[in-house]
C-alpha cells in the first residue's frame, strides 16, 4: 500500500499541476483575442505556478521532460511581460497624473499615443511566439500533467513538501532580512520573485498539511508580495517614462510640454518609490514575526514518523485488505527457498533437508499492485509466488505459540528473481543476493488478520499471467509447514516487528515481461491484479 501521507501529497501536487493546465488552456483564446486586461496576467501566473510546482518536485515525478518544461514554461511566461507591463502602466495611469492635467490636454494624448505603439509592437511580438509551434506544443505537453499516475516510478520515495517550503521560506527570509534601504531594486525584484514561488508551493501543498499556519502565512505573503508588486511597478514604469523621453529628444524636436508631463510623473513615482519601501520594512516585519517562524519551523520539519523505515521503496507501507495503514515498519524480509518439492524439481536442485534461508532487505519492499516495476538489461525476471507472514511482536527462538501469536497478518508476496544472474552466480558458488534483492524484488499484497480458525495447512494460492494459469500450490505441500519454519527462522536470527517471511513457491515459475497482467490469490483471502512494466 502506498502510504497515506506519500498518497495524499501526490494527490494534492497532481492535482494542483492538472489544475493549472486546464486553466491555460481556457485562457489561451482570452490572450489571442486580447479579451481583457487580467488574461494575460492569468495565463503567465498559470504558467509560472506549473513551473514552480515542477521545480518544487526537484524533477520527482512520473515525467521524462519535467525539466525541459520548467524551462519552455519559463520561455513563454517571459514573452508576454512587456506588454503585461505596458498594460499595467496604462492602467494606473490616471493615478500617477497631477489632478489639474486633463484627459484633453495634448502631452497626455501624446503620452497615451506612444504607449499604444509600444503596446502593438508588444502585442505582435506575443502573438507570434502563441501561434508558434513551439507554444502549441508545449500546451499540449502540459496536458499530460492531468493524468499523472500515483503509484508510478519517479516520484520521490518520502514526503517533499516541507522540505520544499521551508527551502523557500527560509530563502525569502533569508533576502527579506538584507535589504535595507541601500537595497538596489533588484534586491526587492528578487524577493518578489521569491515570495510568489513560495506562495504557489503554499498553494499547491495546502491540501497536504492540517494546519491553519499555511492560509495565514500564505496572507501574510499575499500583502508583502503586494507592497513589492507596487514598488516594482514604479521602478518599471520609471523606467518606460525615460525611455519614451530618450525618444522624444532623440527625435531632434521634443515637445517641452510633453517633457515637462514625463518629468512631473518620473518625481511622482520616486515618492511613491519610496514610500512603498517603507511599507515593505512594516510588511516584511509582519510576516517574520517570531511566533509565526517558530510554528513554521515546527510545521515544516520532518516527521520522524513519515522516514524509514516506516516508508518503504515506491512509498510502500504495510496494509490490511480494507485500506487501513498497519503502523509497523518495513523490516527485512526473510525467504526459504526450496520448500515445495516439485518448485526444487523444476529447478534441479536437491530437497534440502532443513530450510535454506536467506534474505532481501527492506528496500526490496514495493506494493504489489497497481504495477510491478521489472528490470530492463538484466536477463530473465522470473515471479516466484508465495504466501507471506507480517511479524507483528518480537520472535526469538519461538514456541509454535508464539509463533502463532507473533502473525499480524497474512498476504502475498512475488519474489523476483533475476534467474540468469542466480544461475552464473550458483554456478560459481558465489552468494546469490543481487539476484534476490534489488529494489523492487519483492511486491507484496495487503495483509489479512490470522483468524485462529483458519488451518494453515490447507492454504491455496494461485498466479494467472495473461489469462493462463502459472502456479498454483497447497500449504498441504510445503516440506517445512508454516508454524514450524517460522520456528526455526527464529532460532537463526531474531524476527523483529514489520519484518516478513515468505514461505516458498510452487512449482511453475517463469518469466514476466512488460505487458503482462498477472492475478495473484491467496484463495478466499486476497486476490491483486497487476501489471508488468
Amino acid at each position: 500500500m502506498l502510504h497515506p501521507v506519500l498518497e495524499r501529497e501526490r494527490r494534492t501536487v497532481a492535482a494542483y499541476l492538472s489544475a493549472g493546465a486546464h486553466r491555460l488552456q481556457s485562457l489561451l483564446p482570452r490572450v489571442e483575442h486580447d479579451a481583457d486586461i487580467e488574461a494575460l496576467h492569468q495565463f503567465r501566473v498559470e504558467l509560472r505556478r506549473i513551473r514552480t510546482g515542477l521545480m518544487a518536485q526537484r524533477g520527482a515525478l512520473p515525467l521524462a521532460d519535467a525539466v525541459e518544461l520548467v524551462a519552455e514554461c519559463r520561455w513563454l511566461a517571459g514573452r508576454g511581460s512587456g506588454l503585461r507591463d505596458l498594460d499595467v502602466f496604462q492602467h494606473r495611469l490616471t493615478e500617477y497624473l497631477e489632478p489639474d492635467i486633463g484627459a484633453d490636454a495634448q502631452p497626455l494624448r501624446c503620452l497615451r499615443a506612444d504607449l499604444a505603439r509600444l503596446r502593438s509592437s508588444a502585442r505582435r511580438q506575443l502573438l507570434g511566439s502563441l501561434r508558434s509551434r513551439r507554444a502549441h506544443a508545449l500546451v499540449t505537453r502540459l496536458q499530460a500533467l492531468g493524468e499523472l499516475p500515483l503509484a508510478a516510478s519517479g516520484w520521490p520515495d518520502l514526503p517533499t513538501a516541507g522540505a520544499a517550503l521551508w527551502r523557500s521560506y527560509r530563502r525569502v527570509r533569508r533576502l527579506g532580512k538584507a535589504i535595507d534601504a541601500s537595497s538596489p531594486p533588484e534586491h526587492l525584484h528578487e524577493l518578489r520573485k521569491r515570495c510568489k514561488r513560495l506562495r504557489y508551493q503554499l498553494e499547491m501543498y495546502a491540501g497536504a498539511f492540517d494546519d491553519d499556519e499555511l492560509p495565514n502565512m500564505a496572507r501574510r505573503l499575499r500583502k508583502l508580495q503586494n507592497v513589492l508588486g507596487d514598488y516594482q511597478d514604479f521602478h518599471t514604469h520609471a523606467a518606460l517614462l525615460c525611455e519614451l523621453r530618450a525618444r522624444a529628444v532623440d527625435s531632434g524636436a521634443p515637445d517641452a510640454a510633453y517633457l515637462a508631463l514625463i518629468e512631473r510623473m518620473l518625481a511622482a513615482l520616486d515618492e511613491r518609490s519610496v514610500a512603498a519601501r517603507a511599507r515593505f520594512a512594516s510588511r516584511f516585519a509582519q510576516f517574520n514575526d517570531r511566533k509565526h517562524h517558530q510554528r513554521r519551523r515546527r510545521l515544516f520539519a520532518p516527521d520522524p514518523r513519515l522516514a524509514r523505515p516506516m516508508i518503504g521503496s515506491g512509498g510502500y507501507c504495510h496494509a490490511r485488505v480494507s485500506g487501513e495503514r498497519i503502523g509497523l515498519p518495513v523490516g527485512k524480509v526473510v525467504c526459504v527457498g526450496r520448500n515445495y518439492a516439485a518448485h526444487a524439481a523444476e529447478l534441479g536442485n536437491a530437497v534440502p533437508e532443513v530450510p535454506l534461508l536467506f534474505i532481501k532487505p527492506p528496500s526490496a519492499v514495493v506494493d504489489m499492485a497497481p504495477q510491478i516495476r521489472i528490470p530492463g538489461g538484466c536477463g530473465a525476471v522470473h515471479h516466484e509466488l508465495e504466501i507471506a507472514l507480517l511479524i507483528g511482536r518480537e520472535l526469538r527462538a519461538a514456541t509454535p505459540e508464539e509463533a502463532w501469536a507473533g502473525i499480524a497478518g497474512m498476504g502475498l508476496a512475488i519474489d523476483l528473481t533475476l534467474r540468469e544472474q542466480q544461475d552464473a552466480l550458483k554456478a560459481k558458488a558465489h552468494p546469490w543476493e543481487i539476484a534476490k534483492g534489488f529494489d523492487g524484488a519483492c511486491p507484496l499484497s495487503p495483509f489479512v488478520p490470522l483468524d485462529p480458525a483458519l488451518d494453515l495447512a490447507a492454504l491455496e494460492t494461485r498466479l494467472v499471467v495473461n489469462g493462463r494459469r502459472r502456479q498454483h500450490g497447497i500449504s498441504a505441500q510445503m516440506l517445512t509447514p508454516i508454524i514450524e519454519l517460522l520456528c526455526y527462522a527464529s532460532r537463526q536470527f531474531s524476527l523483529w516487528p514489520g519484518d516478513v517471511v515468505l514461505t516458498g513457491t510452487p512449482a511453475g515459475v517463469g518469466p514476466l515481461a512488460p505487458g503482462d497482467r498477472i492475478v495473484a490469490e491467496l484463495e478466499g483471502l486476497v486476490r491483486v491484479q497487476a501489471e508488468i512494466v
